[in-house]
């Protein structure tokens, strides 16, 4: 029995994921994700990808940030749907990742680093101005 539940007869909150998508000059996105992320936040940041790049839009750079309370992946999601990265993962031309140095290996092994066309590199925190300028190098 959880420990909320039976001092106070409620369940624990269950932990809340937050997704902001932004837009930033041509073909540039920022992606902040706090909490635990879930496949069908990540199904919706994919639908709205989808629309840009069948509207023409061309090698995206993505700054993926994980922010302070970032807690990881939900466990049991069905992450091995590669549909999004199989159709449109070409069209993605850079993503830095920035995050806390414990999220380095799954954030890369996540974004696909290695496994697709467009470039892939993590930063940490303190180079998040690092990162920016990076992805927008030509």
């Amino acid at each position: 029995m959880k420990l909320l539940k039976k001092i106070f007869g409620k369940e624990e909150p269950k932990p809340t994921v937050t997704a902001i998508l932004k837009r930033e000059g041509d073909n540039t996105y920022v992606l902040r994700i706090g909490g635990v992320l879930n496949k069908a936040t990540v199904s919706k940041v994919e639908e709205l990808a989808r629309r840009e790049i069948d509207s023409g839009a061309k090698d995206l750079k993505v700054l993926f940030i994980l922010q302070d309370d970032f807690l990881g992946w939900k466990k049991g999601d069905n992450w091995g749907d590669l549909d999004f990265f199989s159709q449109y993962g070409d069209h993605i031309a850079k993503i830095a990742a920035v995050g806390e140095a414990r999220w380095e290996e799954p954030t890369l092994v996540f974004l696909g680093a290695g496994s697709r066309r467009g470039e892939v590199r993590f930063f940490y925190p303190d180079d998040a101005a690092k990162a920016r300028a990076w992805l927008v190098a030509p």
